[in-house]
């Protein structure tokens, strides 16, 4: 059976039809969970081009692909010799090493260890890349890097529409940029903070920790994914960015009013029905739309 989200998303794609497919670039694309992107993959609507170092991870994307997805057994940063420190969780992995003693800090130190993989490597940017078209998504999640993949992809990202990346609030990594490091470049690159997917805190070390319920208490922003959109007039945006905004944001990072606005420019330049608003709203939640009954008089 359809889910809410996969009948709210057929409302768009069966009526929008944009020249192309949407180019979303997935840098720290290790299948460690189901990416957001997945429906828009699943119904031929983009394709992804994606990036992983760590050759056990890369194995499993390249497994079974559809000819809808590209991956490169590749880092991606700045140029120049540099490590790769394979961590034995995967999702700790990182061009950088973690900082002893600011995991301490926040009383992590289950996240160290000695089977940590150093193994010597040379990153790529994505404006080296020949086989790289022009990005309309990027999403990162590389534990770190993600500032220097902005800032090797600078061409590559001048007509893209969204950024979703993972940013840091407390430094777990030594020397890795933090959230407002990014924000800052991709702020210079024509891009504002839309929204967080979600934030992580975690509990301060303390004494007391059998007294106490510890979901209750995670005072310290660790982490999370914040959404970038282009910072410009909607209007200045053409058909088919309007169409892939209206996409992202309803499959990839679930802002419906966003599609909703993207809507409301392509109607009035004759690119989608007028019907459309009130055929997608349909398929919302309950608790996000408004029966007639519910109505302001």
């Amino acid at each position: 059976m359809a889910s809410h989200a996969d009948k709210r998303r057929a409302v768009l794609t069966g009526v929008l039809q944009p020249s192309r497919r949407m180019r979303i670039c997935d840098v720290g694309a290790s299948r460690l969970s189901t990416p957001p992107y997945q429906g828009l993959l699943d119904d031929g609507l983009a394709h992804v081009y994606g990036f992983e170092p760590n050759e056990a991870q890369f194995a499993k994307l390249v497994e079974a692909p559809s000819e809808h997805e590209t991956y490169f057994c590749e880092a991606v940063g700045l140029p120049g010799n540099r490590t790769l420190y394979i961590h034995p969780t995967a999702g700790f992995t990182s061009l950088y090493p973690l900082d002893e003693r600011a995991v301490r800090a926040i009383g992590k130190e289950k996240w160290l260890s000695d089977r940590i993989e150093p193994v010597p490597l040379t990153p790529v940017t994505l404006d080296t890349l020949a086989d790289l078209p022009p990005v309309d998504l990027l999403k990162m999640d590389l534990q770190g890097g993600e500032l220097e993949v902005l800032r090797g992809g600078i061409a590559k990202l001048s007509s893209a529409i969204a950024v979703v990346s993972e940013v840091r609030f407390h430094r777990i990594y030594a020397g890795e940029p933090l959230f407002g490091d990014l924000d800052a470049e991709l702020r210079a690159q024509g891009f504002k903070l839309h929204k967080f997917m979600f934030t992580k805190s975690v509990m301060m070390p303390h004494e007391h920790e059998d007294q106490v319920v510890r979901p209750k208490l995670t005072s310290q922003l660790l982490d999370g994914d914040a959404v970038y959109i282009r910072d410009e007039e909607t209007a200045g945006l053409s058909d088919d960015q309007l169409m892939h905004l209206a996409f992202a944001a309803d499959t990839v990072f679930d802002s419906p009013d966003l599609a909703l606005h993207c809507i409301d420019h392509l109607i009035a330049r004759g690119a989608a029905p007028a019907d459309l608003p009130s055929d997608y709203i349909a398929r919302f939640r309950h608790h996000q739309r408004r029966d007639d009954a519910q109505k302001e008089v």
